[in-house]
């Protein structure tokens, strides 16, 4: 089901989204590489097996995104619907940064250069190209801050021109992180952006 990015690692830290994790064993190594051409997003072979192994939900934004038929979905409420995404039944708290499901997607009303600012606990960033639009990936190991120390979070950064589209897996307690950044993969190459206006 893990489908390949054809990616560059370019240094420089990104973005921290979302709350709440648990540590990592041992925080990744620094990464170091040079910037080479952007990466294209292929499709997710979780996409292309059908609808028997998928699901899919419409953000109040208007983007369709697929996701494990096995996973569950927030409805409309505290957050907009097809917002965050877990592999159990989870409840979105009212006021409270705790997170319940590993995976999230949301429309920021900032510009990609402002949502891909560095970040000193990124250890590996990717630029992509994500349903036709410049995209970023990264991979944090987070230092003091919101999360115990030693959290994972991979993040996407999708530039919908004026706005743009964030997406990240936080290693929940107890939580498969390999397997959440695997779906958020294939979520992001599921994506089609044509009917999200630019902000």
């Amino acid at each position: 089901m893990r489908r390949l990015l054809r990616a560059t690692a370019a240094a420089a830290p990104l973005l921290g989204l979302a709350a709440c994790g648990s540590p990592a064993a041992e925080p990744a190594p620094r990464a170091v590489a040079a910037a080479e051409p952007a990466a294209v997003v292929e499709p997710a072979a979780v996409v292309a097996q059908g609808t028997a192994d998928t699901a899919s939900c419409t953000g109040a934004t208007g983007y369709p995104v697929a996701y494990p038929a096995d996973w569950t979905t927030n409805e409309d409420g505290v957050l907009p619907a097809c917002s965050w995404f877990g592999p159990e039944e989870f409840v979105v708290p009212e006021a409270s940064d705790v997170r319940t499901a590993p995976v999230t997607l949301d429309v920021a009303d900032r510009t990609f250069a402002e949502a891909t600012a560095p970040n000193p606990d990124e250890v590996v960033r990717t630029a992509l190209e994500v349903a036709g639009r410049p995209a970023l990936r990264a991979e944090l190991v987070t230092g003091p801050g919101l999360y115990p120390e030693g959290t994972r979070i991979t993040t996407y950064a999708v530039d919908l021109g004026g706005r743009t589209l964030l997406a990240d897996a936080v290693e929940l307690p107890g939580g498969d992180h390999e397997r959440a950044v695997v779906v958020l993969d294939d979520m992001m190459a599921s994506l089609h952006l044509s009917g999200v206006a630019p902000g």
